[in-house]
């Protein structure tokens, strides 16, 4: 063929022609380029780590704020056949059984410890000669607990006590600032909160909330474990029966059940009460419950009391107009011929039933429709209310020849 085409073909597929070789990499390169990587790994990680941290806190309590709402459920009313007391058959015990007992109820006590606190007012004073005076405290119980608060039930006269803030000391011993979430002085119950975030681990792994048992079904004779400041002062703890059941105090509006132990206290204690399955029957202040046995440990029945924690605990005011009563029964009504109902004794100063025009004297026998025959019946109805809503009040007023229906409306408020 001629030089000159074969030529050409060469020029043609000179690429062909070409060697291709792998490119080599250094040993030392290669290391080098995956120390890169992995340190920018690490870099970008320990950010995301810090970043992390750093916000986790803030988002937890913001959702938490957001979602949490407190639910405390209520108890049922048992039936009479239900509460009947049950006499136990006689056994025969042994010093073994007692020391049996014995530490069963220390374990139990030990478990529900951890819901107890200690709440006193402190002041921010400085000054050298108030420091190791002794200063007054309540006894509280761990309500709720999430990751944003915890809340804390206890006596609210703790609130009218020298100081400027108020002081949390959990049963690990550690203590924390707290702030009223909300009070109901016609209960003499507040509700506190600390915020979770400022608790130290130990803390946070140590408290629990409580048990809310059923009040309702507690009868005389049944064991409970006192806990709390019912000698005056932190960290008390005894073991008793329950005395009696059937007791009441009344404030306004209200009628509250409370339970009495044969547990001795002091005149200014406070108690949390517990069962023996480590749920929370009662709340004691020996300043308000135990006026008709200052020296025996007296709380309020917790069944009566979850709705008005249950508002305190979201921050709402307890729905409340003024009214204190005396119930006028069938037989009463039937013997003095007059209305049965609520008899009104007294008149709170300011409140929404002087408000409204309610006077000594009136008996109360319905609320929005519903006809009203007890304390406790009077509280029930206006607590489906919320304050500042406005109800209809029925009242029989005695006239000059017989008494005569005579309707209010009442806005509710609250007693803060």
């Amino acid at each position: 063929m001629p030089d000159d085409f074969e030529n050409k073909q060469e020029e043609k597929y000179s690429f062909l022609q070409e060697t291709l070789k792998d490119e080599q990499i250094k040993p030392k390169k290669m290391i080098g380029n995956v120390c890169k990587i992995a340190g920018k790994g690490l870099v970008f990680g320990l950010a995301a780590c810090l970043a992390f941290c750093g916000i986790k806190p803030w988002a937890e309590a913001m959702f938490e704020r957001k979602t949490d709402v407190v639910t405390i459920p209520e108890d049922e009313e048992p039936e009479d056949e239900e509460i009947t007391e049950e006499v136990p058959e006689q056994q025969e015990y042994t010093v073994d059984n007692y020391r049996e007992m014995s530490g069963v109820l220390t374990e139990v006590a030990k478990e529900a410890s951890k819901s107890v606190v200690t709440v006193e007012m402190v002041s921010d004073s400085t000054d050298l000669e108030s420091l190791g005076e002794k200063t007054e405290s309540v006894s509280g119980v761990i309500v709720w607990k999430n990751l944003a608060e915890v809340l804390i039930a206890a006596p609210s006269r703790i609130l009218d006590s020298e100081g400027t803030k108020v002081q949390i000391t959990f049963n690990d011993g550690k203590t924390y600032e707290a702030k009223l979430k909300k009070q109901d002085k016609n209960s003499h119950l507040a509700v506190f909160s600390v915020m979770t975030p400022t608790l130290k681990d130990s803390t946070k792994k140590y408290i629990q909330a409580a048990t809310l048992g059923n009040s309702n079904v507690v009868t005389k004779g049944m064991p409970v474990i006192a806990l709390g400041n019912q000698f005056g002062y932190a960290g008390g703890s005894g073991y008793g029966i329950i005395s009696t059941v059937n007791n009441y105090i009344s404030v306004a509006d209200r009628a509250y059940r409370v339970l009495t132990t044969d547990i001795t206290a002091a005149e200014t204690g406070s108690t949390i009460l517990f069962n023996t399955d480590g749920e929370v029957i009662g709340i004691g202040d020996q300043m308000v419950t135990g006026q008709g046995s200052a020296t025996l440990v007296t709380g309020y029945a917790i069944s009566g009391i979850k709705e008005v924690m249950e508002l305190l605990s979201n921050g709402n005011g307890v729905p409340y107009i003024g009214i204190n009563g005396v119930e006028i029964t069938e037989e009463i009504a039937e013997a003095q011929g007059i209305p049965q109902g609520i008899y009104v004794k007294g008149i709170e100063s300011d409140s929404p039933a002087m408000q409204a025009g309610i006077q000594n004297g009136d008996i109360v026998v319905s609320v929005e429709g519903e006809t009203v025959k007890t304390l406790y019946g009077l509280g029930k109805v206006i607590s489906k209310y919320k304050v500042s809503e406005h109800v209809k009040i029925v009242v029989q007023r005695q006239g000059a020849e017989a008494y005569a229906e005579v309707p209010f409306d009442v806005t509710i408020g609250s007693k803060e």
